[in-house]
Parts: structure tokens; C-alpha cells; sequence
């Protein structure tokens, strides 16, 4: 059976793969997407890492897997609160255990959400991890003692570098650009290092790496990437400097793909994908602020108003302290959620009861929906998608919004208290867009085969396909056979196993909940890629 090497681009999209193609910049990801099959790929109803990546590796949607952010609320008498997903809130399997199932080695390299990992027949090291705190996102232990001795692999250039990240939380100087796109280029470069030596040294059936370096970039340096705003944003030779920088990363990552795949062989399946896609934000949203303006919400008397759209290091861990919770029916607790939750009435506390619980909710969501711009009068929510599960009186996941957003500019919504409820950025920056990238390449793939959307979900089957295996029923993914040459389909054709599979396998090791300094590190991180607003 032929390997298998899939590449995770985080956030890549069409609008800036193919400019930079066309441009020179990705000479081997133009060859590979004219001679084998690509289209777009649709992420989550809200395009964003954690259900982006766990539904690419499950092959099934949020409200069966059950990581719908980075965090997740937990109720208690004295209001809501704010617990970080990890891999023993996933409630499903990932590729990586159904593949060694089934007999398959894997390496998994830097995916979201795979700390405390679990077994496999192979290697893991999960991503957004601070580098020292490695070792306990390494499967197997004794894979990290090979990192440590390698020579051209640094290893805190793998993890999350929790000073970086601090410095950055109030935003990133300008002085600080060029150094900062470097180590994003610094890290795409040791993850590279690192999965070409395990590569070379004891290759698996399958091969995995996400580079998360595109998304970083494209969050703070849109406007010198998008080929609409180059013309107003390079005016001084100084941003056409920061702008090259960020081009050249792109180079970078192009000649990694092209060197992982020269050293797994001719005879390689290739599949690049990506967790969402990307596009411009104008303006922020405060949609606490419209919860409460409309009823729904009430502030703390010490809460106050947001003049700069930003939450401080201090208040990111201490927000849910804004919210009156005793006067409060409906909030959204986290900007990355794009989610409103209903604060249901049970054991006896305040809130919407199950009977007027799906009026409540319509209600909400056709306000919502009819809200305007006050000042040009556009629809400021795009959608507002209501939980069908918990209206219809059947079973949901305890953290599953019960309303998700989609802002008309696709950025994230600010939780904060303001003066407005919309705000017009200063600079414009990059946000996420449901429309991905789904790239195949290799003996058995269609050549030259533009293909029509396809879901998130069906990157695991596809992937369990061309290793031969069979695809769990329960997968809500399908094998995109058009994307496949015709005998290839013949002579594999794709097996459907009626077992139920086992329960996902427990985490390799009992670890405690995460430290401190893991939680400081993310909640950072997220602060400066937008999703803190």
C-alpha cells in the first residue's frame, strides 16, 4: 500500500494560495494542484481551530465530538465559568487511533487538541503547547529525549514560547513585526526538521503536520497578504519590506511540502487541507453589549465601558465577572464561540424555562437577525443558528451553543461592554471564512480535477480510504470518490464497516488538568490572534 502524507495549512485559503502561485512564491504547490484534484473545503457552522481541526481528524461535526472552541463553560450556583478542551473532551475517535486500529503506523505532528495523548502505533505531539510542557504532549514519552538530541531542532521552537506570547498580549508593536514573522518561520522550519527526520528514520502508513505559521500571519498581516490591500498598505518601502517577509514564509512552507514529499517517495499520496479559510474584518461587534441593550443581559456594577475594543491581560481570565449572572438569560462567553448560550432555568435557579425555552430562543434569533447598522443600515448578523436538538426536546451536548453567530464581515464578536455595538477597526485584519482549501495529489488521484465544495467531514474518510481501510459507519464524512481516478476506485473500492467501534481509547497516561502557565499561554495567544476582541 502506498504512504500516505497529509499537511495541515492552518486558516490557508484560495484567495491568497493562488496569488502567491501565480507569483513564484509556491512553484510546488502549483505543480501539485495541476496534476492532481482541488476544490474548497467547507469547515463548522463557526469556522474556527478547535472544531476545524477535531472534525478534519474525526470525520464528524461538533455536536458529536464535542469541542465547539478552545474553551468550554461550565455552570455552577455562582455563574458560569471557563474550562480549557483538551483530547479527554473529544467523544469520538481521531483518524490517527482508527488507522492504528486497523493495523496502520501514524506520526502526528502539532494538530490542536491531541494533549494528554493517546496511544498509537506510531509518534504524537500534539500543538498549542507551550515548549515546556512538551514532554506531556509527546507520545511516546521517549520520543521527546530524540527531540532534545537532535542538532537542527531547537525545541522551544516548537511549542507556544509563553514570554512571546505575553509580550504580545497588548498587541504587537510595529517595531516587533519582522522579528515576530520570523519565528513563526523559525517554527514551520523546526516542525519541518523534525518530521523529516522521523521521516527518514522510521517512516509510518501515515504521515501528519499541521504548519499553524499561515494562520498567525494572516490574523496580523492581512492587509500586506490580501493582493486588494497591497496597493494602500505598502506605500513606504518599510511595509513593502514586512510584506516580502511574509510572502517568503509562504516560499518557505512550499519548499517543506516539496521536500516531505521528495523524502516519502514517489509512490505518495499527498492530501493538503486546511481548518478554515480567511478573509478581511472592518469592525467589531459587541454582542454582549446587544444583549444588553435588547434586554437579555445585565453588567456588573463595576463593569466598564470599552473604549478600545480590546480585552487587558488582566480581564481576559476574569471576564464571566462582568455579567450580572442573577439578572442574566442570555450571553456569550467567549469572542472565538461566536455562540450565545440561554441560561436555562433548573433546580430551582433563574432562567428560561423548557417550556418557553424554544420561543425564547426564536425570538432571540429573529432579533438578531433583524438587527441594522446604525449607521448604513446592513444586516449585522449574517446568521444566527439556532441548536434544532434542544429545541425539538432532544438530547445535546451540555456546551453546545445554543445560538451561533455569523458576522457579516465573518470576524468574531467582542464580548465587552462599549459605548456602541458596532465599531469600525482602525486597521483592517484577517479573520477566519468558512471556505478552506482541500488539495490531493498522488497515483490514484484525478489529475487536473477542479472539484465542487466539499465538507470538512470528509477529509478522515478519504484519508482512511487510500490506506485501505475500512470507514466506521458512524464517520458522518464521505469519501469524495470524484476526487479519485476511476480504476483506482475499482480496484479500492471503499469499505463501510458495520461495527460499532470500541470507545476512543483513554489518554496514554493520568495527567492533571493543565498548568497555569499552559492556560496563561493560550488565553495569550488567543488574545493576539483576534480572538480575545
Amino acid at each position: 500500500m502506498k504512504k500516505l502524507l497529509m499537511i495541515g495549512l492552518d486558516g490557508a485559503t484560495y484567495a491568497l494560495l493562488k496569488p502567491l502561485i501565480a507569483d513564484g512564491y509556491m512553484p510546488f504547490l502549483g505543480k501539485v494542484m495541476a496534476e492532481g484534484a482541488y476544490g474548497e473545503l467547507m469547515s463548522t457552522p463557526n469556522p474556527l481551530t478547535p472544531p476545524g481541526w477535531i472534525s478534519t481528524v474525526t470525520g464528524c461535526s461538533p455536536d458529536v465530538h464535542g469541542i465547539y472552541d478552545f474553551l468550554r463553560p461550565e455552570s455552577t450556583e455562582a455563574g458560569v465559568f471557563l474550562k480549557v478542551n483538551d483530547s479527554r473532551d473529544i467523544l469520538c475517535d481521531t483518524v490517527w487511533t482508527l488507522a492504528s486500529r486497523q493495523g496502520k503506523r501514524v506520526t502526528t505532528l502539532n494538530f490542536y487538541g491531541m494533549s494528554p495523548p493517546v496511544e498509537v502505533d506510531g509518534y504524537l505531539i500534539s500543538g498549542f503547547i507551550p515548549w515546556r510542557h512538551l514532554r506531556s504532549a509527546t507520545f511516546p514519552e521517549s520520543l521527546f529525549d530524540t527531540v532534545k538530541s537532535l542538532p537542527n531542532v531547537d525545541i522551544k521552537k516548537l511549542g507556544m514560547d509563553i514570554g512571546e506570547e505575553k509580550k504580545c498580549i497588548q498587541g504587537l508593536p510595529e517595531e516587533e513585526y519582522e522579528d515576530w514573522i520570523h519565528l513563526q518561520s523559525e517554527r514551520d522550519a523546526a516542525w519541518t526538521e523534525l518530521l523529516s527526520h522521523l521521516m527518514e528514520h522510521d517512516p509510518t502508513d501515515l504521515t501528519a503536520i499541521v504548519y499553524d505559521g499561515t494562520d498567525k500571519i494572516q490574523h496580523l498581516f492581512w492587509r500586506y497578504l490580501d493582493p486588494s490591500l497591497v496597493e494602500e498598505t505598502t506605500a513606504i518601502p518599510w511595509d513593502t519590506h514586512i510584506r516580502e517577509l511574509c510572502l517568503n514564509s509562504y516560499r518557505q512552507i512550499d519548499q517543506s511540502i516539496e521536500r516531505l514529499v521528495a523524502i516519502s517517495g514517489p509512490d505518495t499520496h499527498l492530501v493538503i487541507t486546511s481548518d478554515h479559510g480567511f478573509g478581511p474584518t472592518h469592525e467589531v461587534v459587541y454582542v454582549n453589549e446587544w444583549l444588553a441593550r435588547n434586554g437579555y443581559l445585565s453588567w456588573t456594577a463595576q463593569t466598564i465601558v470599552d473604549n478600545t475594543s480590546k480585552l487587558t491581560a488582566d480581564r481576559i481570565k476574569d471576564h464571566t465577572l462582568m455579567i450580572d449572572w442573577e439578572h442574566t438569560l442570555a450571553y456569550s462567553l467567549t469572542p472565538s464561540s461566536n455562540a450565545i448560550y440561554v441560561k436555562q432555568a433548573k433546580d430551582g435557579t433563574q432562567g428560561v424555562s423548557p417550556e418557553e425555552y424554544p420561543d425564547f430562543c426564536r425570538t432571540l434569533q429573529q432579533k438578531l437577525l433583524d438587527y441594522r447598522h446604525p449607521i448604513d443600515g446592513g444586516q449585522v448578523f449574517a446568521k444566527a443558528d439556532l441548536n434544532e436538538n434542544r429545541l425539538a426536546g432532544k438530547p445535546s451536548l451540555e456546551h453546545a451553543p445554543d445560538i451561533t453567530l455569523g458576522l457579516r464581515d465573518g470576524g468574531f464578536v467582542s464580548i465587552l461592554r462599549s459605548a456602541e455595538v458596532v465599531k469600525t477597526r482602525d486597521k483592517v485584519d484577517g479573520t477566519h471564512r468558512p471556505n478552506g482549501v482541500f488539495i490531493a495529489w498522488g497515483p490514484d488521484i484525478a489529475s487536473g480535477k477542479h472539484l465542487e465544495p466539499l465538507s470538512i467531514l470528509d477529509v478522515t474518510p478519504m484519508l482512511l480510504h487510500l490506506m485501505g481501510l475500512e470507514i466506521p459507519k458512524e464517520i458522518e464524512g464521505r469519501v469524495p470518490v470524484e476526487a479519485l481516478k476511476a480504476e483506482a476506485l475499482s480496484a479500492n473500492p471503499v469499505k463501510i464497516s458495520e461495527m460499532v467501534q470500541p470507545a476512543k481509547p483513554k489518554a496514554a497516561a493520568d495527567r492533571p488538568e493543565i498548568s497555569e502557565d499552559e492556560k496563561d499561554a493560550l488565553m495569550a495567544q488567543l488574545k493576539l490572534l483576534g480572538y480575545m476582541d
